[in-house]
């Protein structure tokens, strides 16, 4: 049910101050941005490392926000031509991210002042992300099933997604001229000994969506309608 008294309330409840949401363990690609990453995720049956979700993706005030689509979640809050993306995520260890440059939209990347000046094909200029850590790859599945289908290429050339570094890369700048590779690579990193007993204090994808994405507060760090290709 609509009206003024209705809407009116609920600019208001938007104003008011909300309970800080769980930090982000994310890690979102632009374009020219790869990823090396050893999957926690096996793919085996019912693997609470690997899931698909529903995200509605929309503005409230001048902030994005992202919520994510179940029953158990008021989505009352949501534009009614908000289309929800299809994604599939999954827990990863993330040795670096390779980037192409330490600006976007003009504007020097928060943090890109630790990245690492490397040569890269044909002597361009790349930086390296050292990242070391736990993070949730999540990408649309694509026209097609076109990105879920490399993953299970990956899966079905390795037998289990965790048995070696994947690498993700990313070309394209908006929703129409946007591509990912998903590929098996023969690098030998692997996750530290002292890093393995983090495995299990991992939330399951699900639970940690839900978690981050339960509600509607306006963040600083979701991807806008631009930066998030992952739409159809």
């Amino acid at each position: 049910m609509g009206g003024i008294a209705k809407i009116n309330k609920g600019r208001e409840d938007l104003r008011q101050p909300q309970a800080e949401r769980p930090s982000t363990r994310e890690v979102w690609m632009k374009d020219g941005d790869q990823i090396f990453a050893t999957s926690i995720a096996t793919g085996a049956e019912n693997d609470p490392n690997l899931d698909d979700v529903y995200l509605y993706t929309f503005r409230v005030g001048n902030n994005w926000t992202n919520l994510i689509k179940d029953p158990s979640v008021d989505a009352s809050s949501v534009p009614e031509d908000t289309y929800a993306s299809h994604k599939f995520a999954f827990w990863a260890y993330v040795h670096n991210i390779i980037h192409t440059r330490k600006d976007s939209n003009g504007r020097i990347i928060p943090g890109s002042e630790d990245w690492v000046e490397i040569e890269g094909p044909a002597g361009k200029k790349i930086f390296r992300e050292d990242v070391n850590d736990f993070k949730v790859v999540s990408l649309g599945f694509g026209r097609g099933d076109a990105n879920w289908n490399q993953l299970v290429d990956v899966y079905n050339d390795w037998g289990s997604l965790d048995k070696g570094v994947m690498r993700l890369k990313r070309t394209g700048t908006g929703m129409l001229d946007t591509s990912y590779q998903i590929v098996a690579t023969a690098k030998t990193e692997v996750i530290p000994d002292d890093k393995k007993a983090e495995v299990a204090e991992l939330p399951k994808i699900k639970d940690y969506y839900m978690e981050r994405y339960g509600n509607s507060i306006p963040t600083s760090d979701a991807p806008t309608a631009g930066d998030e290709t992952t739409l159809f």
